[in-house]
C-alpha cells in the first residue's frame, strides 16, 4: 500500500477526494488531511507519503510553494485544480499531473497510475519549475518528454520539427539531435500550437515555421534550415502558405 495526503482549504473537496481513493484507489491508504500548507508540511513531515494531493489556490501559500519547504523531495505530486484552458495545457506539456475539478473518477485513477509508475524517479521538483515557468510566459517555453531514462526538458525554441514513427514521435532540436518518444504526434500538435510556432503540415510532420528556409514550387514540400525536407499535405498547402506569409517565407 502507497501513502497519501489530501491537502485543500475546502472540507467538502477533501471529503469528495477522499471518498474517491477509499473506494476507488485500493492501493492508496490515506494518511491524513490538511486544510492549508503549512498544516500540509506538517503532514508530509510526519507521514512520510508516496503521493500527495495538492490544492493549488489556498490562503497564505499556495501549492505550488509547498515544495519550497523540502530539501529534498521523494514524493509524487497530484495537482487538484481549476485553472484555464491554458493552465491545463501548461501542465500537460510539462509532465504535472492534475485533476480537473470537479474530480471525475476515470481521470484519478489514470493519474495515481502513473504517479505509481514514475514513483522515486520523477524529477517532481523539476518538472513544477518547468511549468512555473510555462505559466509565467503565458505561452510553452519548455516541455517535458518522457525517455527510456526518465524526462528531458527541452526548449520549445531548440524544435526544429517533429516526425510521426507509427506510434512514436521523433523530435528534432536544432544541434542535430533527435529524440525517440513513445507518444502521438497528435497528443503533441495539441501542446505545440501556432502560437509555439508549430503548424501540422502532414500526417506524419509538426513543424516550427521558425526554422523553414524554403518552400518548394510546387509547395508540396518544405527545406528547414538544417537541410530537412518535410512533406506539405494537398489539404494543408492554403492554410500552410496563409501563415508562412506571416513570416515572409515564400515559394522558389
Amino acid at each position: 500500500m502507497l501513502k497519501t495526503v489530501i491537502i485543500d482549504d475546502e472540507a467538502k473537496a477533501r471529503r469528495i477526494l477522499e471518498s474517491f481513493i477509499t473506494e476507488y484507489c485500493p492501493s492508496l491508504t490515506i494518511a491524513g488531511t490538511a486544510p492549508d500548507v503549512v498544516e500540509g508540511v506538517k503532514l508530509i513531515q510526519r507521514e512520510k507519503p508516496d503521493i500527495v494531493f495538492l490544492d493549488i489556490e489556498m490562503p497564505g501559500y499556495n501549492g505550488f510553494q509547498l515544495l519550497e519547504f523540502f530539501d529534498e523531495v521523494n514524493f509524487e505530486v497530484i495537482f487538484v485544480t481549476a485553472y484555464s484552458e491554458f493552465a491545463l495545457k501548461a501542465f500537460q506539456v510539462s509532465a504535472v499531473d492534475y485533476l480537473l475539478k470537479p474530480v471525475q473518477i476515470e481521470q484519478l485513477v489514470k493519474a495515481v497510475e502513473k504517479a505509481e509508475k514514475i514513483r522515486g524517479n520523477s524529477l517532481v521538483r523539476e518538472r513544477l519549475e518547468t511549468l512555473k515557468a510555462n505559466l509565467r510566459e503565458q505561452r510553452i517555453k519548455k516541455i517535458v518528454v518522457p525517455v527510456s531514462e526518465g524526462s528531458l526538458f527541452i526548449d520549445v525554441s531548440d524544435i526544429t520539427h517533429l516526425r510521426s514513427e507509427g506510434s512514436y514521435v521523433n523530435i528534432f532540436l536544432k544541434d542535430g539531435n533527435k529524440i525517440l518518444v513513445s507518444r502521438n504526434i497528435k497528443d503533441y500538435e495539441g501542446q505545440l500550437t501556432m502560437e509555439e510556432g508549430f503548424f501540422r503540415t502532414h500526417r506524419s510532420y509538426l513543424v516550427n515555421i521558425r526554422f523553414i528556409s524554403s518552400i518548394a514550387a510546387d509547395s508540396a514540400s518544405a527545406t528547414l534550415v538544417n537541410q530537412q525536407v518535410i512533406s506539405i499535405a494537398r489539404e494543408r498547402k492554403h492554410e500552410f502558405a496563409a501563415v508562412l506569409k506571416q513570416v515572409n517565407i515564400s515559394a522558389g
